[in-house]
């Protein structure tokens, strides 16, 4: 799948990230805090500490649909 980077933001935490960000751009089924503890279970606080990205991406050459 051919994407295109569509911005780059960095945040000093995910908490400041999600006060920017639309939680549901992240996953669109988890609350905030949801999506925060499921963060911090993958990445402990001394990474969070050198900063987070959210990056923005788009389908280049989107598949057509399909009529079924």
């Amino acid at each position: 799948m051919l994407t295109r980077v569509t911005r780059i933001a960095r945040y000093v935490s995910y908490d400041e990230m999600f006060d920017h960000e639309p939680v549901t751009s992240v996953n669109p089924h988890a609350t905030r805090d949801e999506q925060l503890a499921d963060i911090r279970q993958i990445h402990p606080p001394e990474r969070e500490a050198l900063g987070v990205f959210a990056i923005g991406i788009e389908l280049v050459d989107p598949p057509p649909l399909s009529s079924e």
